[in-house]
């Protein structure tokens, strides 16, 4: 790829990142819902992303009518999520822990945390962090309080829908209250802003993600979600 050429943008529909230095992995989002987005231009996206160099591509996580448009173009599982939900309709908690408001200097230490909470494949780099935080129209990015954060939770809000779009702890302080403080003060800050429902997804095998959140009222929605791969060869 050459180095003038774009690492992330958007065309045809789609949010476009890539990432990778000697192997190059696109991600692509959908930007319109499945009934608006067109065949023959996602597939030239493709096309445009294996002739700058991109070995492997990805979508981001797909409900099951945006999954049906791209296994209809040759995109195969990769990985099954859960979908689930809070609607604000029993008692939340209180945050537990102080927390403060994330800074840009507190990046290196936000993908550190990152990158040892999450498997290779889901860790965020500056792109990806860039992106979930610029996702939605209303954020949130809170950080544990110390100076040097042990963990981290970036929540989003459009309209009346809010996104837990990520939640990190570094593995040597988990188990101490940090990510259940995190995602009590997601709750209060979805709350307040008349949010109804706030969405988070997590790996089927993450089983101390999904004990976590159901233990604070967030319940499993149908039919869930996916990562869908796209073969360069096919």
């Amino acid at each position: 790829m050459s180095p003038d050429q774009p690492l992330r943008w958007s065309s045809n529909g789609l949010r476009v990142r890539i990432s990778g230095t000697t192997r190059l992995v696109a991600h692509v989002t959908p930007l319109l819902p499945a009934q608006k987005l067109r065949k023959t231009k996602v597939l030239h996206s493709l096309k445009q992303l294996h002739e700058v160099g991109a070995e492997e591509i990805f979508t981001s996580a797909l409900r099951p009518r945006e999954q049906q448009f791209f296994t209809d173009l040759g995109f195969t599982l990769h990985e099954e999520l859960i979908l689930l939900a809070h609607n604000f309709e029993s008692p939340i908690d209180f945050p537990t822990r102080p927390s403060r408001k994330s800074r840009r200097s507190d990046w290196d230490e936000l993908l550190k945390i990152d990158n040892a909470a999450f498997s290779q494949f889901w860790q965020f780099d500056d792109l990806a962090l860039a992106e979930a935080i610029s996702a939605t129209p209303r954020t949130r990015v809170r950080v544990d309080a110390p100076d040097t954060p042990s963990g981290f939770a970036i929540t989003g809000r459009s309209g009346r829908i809010g996104f837990l779009q990520r939640l990190a702890v570094d593995p040597h302080h988990q188990r101490i209250g940090i990510g259940r403080s995190l995602v009590a003060d997601a709750l209060q800050w979805s709350k307040k802003r008349f949010v109804k429902e706030l969405l988070v997804n997590t790996q089927i095998n993450n089983s101390g993600a999904l004990s976590l959140y159901e233990s604070m009222g967030f319940t499993k929605k149908h039919g869930g979600l996916a990562v869908l791969q796209w073969s360069i060869t096919s």
